[in-house]
Formats: structure tokens, sequence, C-alpha cells
């Protein structure tokens, strides 16, 4: 009877498949591990860490562009590791064929620089190889993002505005705040005006101070 309560609870730990944390960023661009042998029900757990970093779904021949239907965490804000616990992405493994991801941070070209992960790499198509892959190519595609954010950036019209500094002498806390440009990066800002100087309802959680008078880029 112990012997087949024991079969049973090997089998349902097999079948609930094995847990792998993948530990993302850090103090340097990479996945920790960078590969793994999954198997069918197995489920991949990524760990963001600092900064703001994904993990994207590709392909082996196109590294650094995300697969059409593809998975995606989006960007994991974790400045110097103050959220806790870290955010965390979980992938299920559905079949045996090689899985690969990257970091779609344009800011540093973390795919640029190596920072792709594999599932179930094969000796044709390697880690190795993957990675070489996403330097060679990272190039063009910085350079395309480049040029594409370079005219997004020479249509956008905003109105000018002005910022009405606090009385001397007058009571003015400074305010900070962070939050996540729209490339994917993190940023933190403080307001210096006192907070009475804004019009109603401006100011608090704007970009700019003043909701649409400055643009998102």
């Amino acid at each position: 009877m112990k012997n087949l309560v024991l079969a049973l609870a090997l089998f349902a730990v097999s079948a609930l498949g094995k847990e792998h944390l993948i530990m993302v960023g850090g103090d340097q661009l990479v996945y920790n591990p960078s590969c793994l042998s999954a198997e069918i029900g197995d489920k991949v757990i990524f760990q963001f860490m600092k900064n703001n970093h994904t993990a994207t779904q590709s392909t082996f021949e196109k590294p650094c562009v995300k697969m059409a239907g593809g998975l995606d965490s989006g960007f994991m804000p974790n400045v110097n590791n103050t959220v806790v616990p870290p955010p965390t992405f979980v992938v299920e493994v559905k079949s045996k064929e090689a899985l690969w991801f990257y970091c779609k941070q344009r800011t540093g070209t973390h795919c640029g620089k190596g920072m792709v992960f594999a599932i179930n790499p094969t000796p044709d198509k390697s880690l190795e190889a993957f990675k070489s892959l996403a330097i060679q190519q990272n190039g063009t595609a910085a350079a395309t993002s480049a040029t594409a954010v370079a005219t997004s950036t020479a249509v956008v019209t905003s109105t000018p505005i002005t910022l009405i500094a606090a009385p001397p002498g007058a009571s003015a806390p400074v305010a900070t705040g962070t939050g996540q440009a729209p490339n994917g990066g993190s940023c933190v800002c403080q307001c210096l005006c006192a907070v009475g100087q804004f019009p109603p309802n401006a100011g608090i959680g704007s970009y700019g101070g003043f909701p649409g008078s400055l643009p998102m880029n």
C-alpha cells in the first residue's frame, strides 16, 4: 500500500512538471541560466531584477525581432531591485521544440549585447549560434529604430508651457516620482514648484506637470 501511495505521489509531481527559475538582468545583461532543457508541462519562471527588461519570444533566424503571436512579458521595471518580491513572468512548456527569447530593451541595445535565452536548443541551432546572430544583426535593427524615432519626433508638436515657481519664502516641498518611458526606459523626476501654483487637477501624475502639454517621447 505504501509503495502504491509513493508511486501515485511521484506520478502527481511528474504530471505537474518542474519549475525552472531564470534570473533576468541584475548586474549584467544576461538571463541566468541562459538556456535549459525542459519537458512538456514544465514551467519557466522569469524573475526580473534591475533595471528594466523583458522576456520576448523571437525566432532563431531573427533573434532581436518579436515573433508574430509570440510570448512577451512586456517591460518589467525593477529600478535598483527596489521591487519586492521581484516581478515574474511564467511560461509553460507545451512542446519539445526549441523556444527563443530576448530582451527588447532598446536603451543600451540589450539584445545586441547578447541578452538572449533559449529553451531546448539543439546542436544545429545552439544558444551560442543564436547569441552570435543577435549581436551580428542588432546594428541594422538599431539603425532602423533610430531612424523611426527621429521621424516620429520630427512630427510631434506641443503647446509651450510656463512653469510658475513658488514665490520667495513660500513653502514648496519637492515631490519625487518614478515612471516608465514609452521605449521601456525608467525615469525619476522631481517637481520643485509648489503644488498650489498648478491649475486645478493638474500636475499630479502627469507628463511635464500639465496633462497633454509635453510629448511622451
